[in-house]
């Protein structure tokens, strides 16, 4: 099967109340989960105050109909898609969607992929969004008690 990887980012406009964006991401991933099902579609997206990463792959026309549909939402501006790329292989397998906020103690983190210790995806090659994502999503799962190895409505390894 032909697989693209597209990455893009936004500034985000999810709003400053950590319990509100806290909630909208929960309604975004609900919905993505369930939309990205039916498609075929995996991926991952990080967030911050001010950013929005996300890394979409599947069927080069599932994945473009699903960036159409996030560029024309309101929670984001200033949409920049940074790489659309054919691969073999999925980085995100195992998630019909991943998503993760880039917490205050994850500096390190953070300073390990932005060479200033800023997250600013503007200054990042595609690839290291990609990288910073599967990372920070990977630090986020390890934060619950028992993370599963695969999750409930998460793809098979071979999807």
């Amino acid at each position: 099967m032909a697989l693209v990887r597209l990455v893009y980012y936004s500034r985000n406009r999810l709003g400053p109340d950590r319990d509100a964006v806290a909630d909208q991401m929960a309604d975004i991933l609900a919905h993505s989960i369930a939309k990205n099902r039916l498609h075929g579609i995996t991926g991952a997206m990080i967030v911050d105050r001010n950013w929005i990463v996300q890394v979409l792959e599947g069927r080069q026309a599932a994945v473009t109909a699903t960036y159409d549909r996030i560029a024309a939402d309101p929670r984001h501006a200033d949409i920049v898609l940074a790489d659309t790329r054919a691969t073999d292989e999925r980085r995100f397998p195992l998630w019909w969607m991943a998503a993760a906020a880039i917490e205050p103690d994850m500096d390190d983190l953070v300073r390990r992929w932005c060479e200033d210790g800023d997250f600013d995806p503007s200054r990042l090659s595609p690839r290291r969004l990609v990288d910073l994502t599967e990372a920070v999503v990977a630090a986020y799962m390890e934060r619950s008690p028992a993370p599963p190895r695969r999750r409930a409505g998460a793809p098979r390894p071979h999807a």
